[in-house]
């Protein structure tokens, strides 16, 4: 019996960048101005538009920030970002590295630019970035090592 069946479940959250809530923020801030002039200039119908849709999108930042985190679980890597989740075998990652310059770029499951890309499959790749990048490296090591 493999001794990577019997390894807990680790979580590991994402790194978050200031520089990234503080556009989410400054962004927030000018689209509840714009929605409140657009309230006042074309009344409470647009304001009430404004508002739901302004509402959805908080709620979409808010979850993806709150739920983007990495799982080792058993042979799986596990990366959830709001509504989007990737399940990639252990055994089918080919190698994991930091990106290039062009790569950073990217809309990925990182909230950090401080990222490592995991390459997995047929050419496939997506893009984390856990807060303590040893930890999850190391126990992703030993999780390979186990098989």
């Amino acid at each position: 019996m493999a001794r990577s069946s019997s390894r807990a479940a680790k979580t590991y959250r994402s790194k978050v960048d200031l520089w990234l809530v503080a556009i989410i923020g400054a962004s927030l801030v000018a689209a509840i101005i714009g929605v409140a002039i657009a309230g006042l200039q074309e009344g409470p119908m647009r304001f009430t538009q404004g508002f739901f849709v302004l509402l959805g999108v908080f709620g979409f930042l808010v979850w993806t920030l709150m739920t983007t985190h990495y799982t080792l679980e058993g042979r799986e890597l596990i990366v959830r970002s709001g509504p989007f989740t990737w399940r990639i075998g252990i055994d089918d990652i080919t190698s994991i590295e930091k990106p290039g310059v062009w790569l950073q770029s990217g809309s990925s499951p990182a909230l950090s630019m401080d990222r490592l890309v995991v390459s997995y499959g047929n050419n496939k790749r997506v893009m984390i970035s856990p807060a303590e990048k040893e930890k999850f490296l190391a126990d992703l090591r030993a999780r390979q090592k186990s098989a």
